[in-house]
């Protein structure tokens, strides 16, 4: 029989275990099982090939077309081992489509959903039911604020900060400028405007008309003629998309208008027109981007959590910007105005896709 002694120490023992273990599952940091429990958006890990689903809330522009091109090709090279199928829908930046399509990836079994969100906060029910089902959820470019996914972005606020600096640098207090803005409640939209208004009204310049170009060329354009005819004394233009402002450019050489500060972003049928009109006036802009190869980031991020490494909810992820002195070695004068830069498709794949 035992000692009274020898029960005490055994059932001191045995409590000191329960505390340690309770301990362990709310320690910051550990291991995959760990994280799980600590963690809103992780799931239980999976060692298999996964299936991914990506809700795409619409691919209606060169953008779009060449990130999910991205994930394609590394779905075929760089995550070949760990991708059992791919699959893509386009809600044509139709809410109720998405939440449908996200509904359908959901019941064909698939273990991580990808999304490009056509609203921040409409798809946060269908996150949160596709995290009770075990699937990870990732947002990329348009993300959705459910704590139940992971958001892999670069600063959507940083992005329009340094298009509104430039601007700052280039135009004096009291000026004015008009905005060419993106898809009207979009995250990114919304997002890149806060953080040029900031620096915009920090330096005193005003925005004295605004338009929702929907991040296209010729809407831009349109856009530009009727905002600069109702502002003739406008003294720049903040877009926040590459190809808005090649429209917006197009449109000033149309009325023999002079020459605006304006920013821009990392598409090469702009970048080409600023290298010709650095080399010809002078001319000065500066593309923050928000590189298409997010979807192959945001998928690598996904398949470690799935292998149990917990990313946090916010990966950084750094905002890539073409300046003037870096202007001559990002753009590319051989390939299609449609390419976006930077891009991680290589050589061979580019030239395939965007040879002139």
């Amino acid at each position: 029989m035992k000692s009274r002694h020898t029960r005490a120490l055994a059932g001191l023992a045995v409590g000191t275990a329960l505390m340690l273990a309770f301990t362990g599952c709310s320690t910051a940091g550990g291991g995959g099982a760990q994280a799980e429990q600590q963690s809103p958006y992780m799931v239980a890990k999976k060692t298999q090939p996964l299936r991914i689903g990506f809700s795409n809330s619409f691919a209606g522009n060169s953008w779009r077309t060449q990130m999910v091109a991205e994930l394609k090709y590394a779905v075929k090279t760089q995550f070949k081992a760990d991708v059992a199928k791919l699959t893509v829908t386009d809600a044509n930046n139709d809410v109720s489509a998405q939440l449908s399509q996200i509904n359908d990836l959901l019941t064909s079994g698939i273990d991580v959903l990808l999304i490009d969100a056509a609203s921040a906060t409409a798809l946060n029910g269908a996150i949160a039911r596709a995290h009770k089902q075990g699937v990870l959820v990732v947002s990329f470019d348009n993300a959705a604020t459910s704590k139940n996914g992971i958001v892999v972005n670069p600063s959507q606020e940083e992005f329009g900060r340094v298009g509104g600096e430039f601007l700052a640098q280039h135009l004096k207090k009291g000026d004015t400028v008009i905005t060419l803005d993106g898809v009207a409640g979009s995250p990114v939209n919304d997002e890149r405007i806060a953080g040029a208004k900031k620096a915009l009204e920090a330096a005193g310049i005003s925005i004295v008309g605004s338009a929702n170009a929907d991040w296209d060329q010729a809407k831009a354009q349109s856009a530009t003629a009727n905002l600069i005819s109702a502002h003739p004394d406008v003294d720049g233009i903040y877009s926040q998309g590459g190809a808005m402002t090649l429209g917006a450019l197009n449109a000033l050489e149309q009325r023999g208008a002079a020459l605006l500060p304006i920013t821009g972003e990392g598409y090469n049928g702009f970048l080409k027109v600023w290298q010709k009109l650095k080399d010809e006036q002078g001319f000065a802009s500066v593309a923050p981007s928000n590189p298409t190869s997010l979807s192959v980031t945001a998928l690598g991020i996904a398949i470690k959590a799935m292998r149990g490494e917990d990313p946090g909810a916010a990966p950084e992820v750094e905002l890539p910007v073409i300046t003037q002195d870096s202007l001559s070695d990002s753009v590319r004068v051989d390939l299609s105005d449609s390419l976006w830069l930077p891009t991680s498709l290589p050589e061979d794949t580019l030239q395939e896709l965007y040879k002139q």
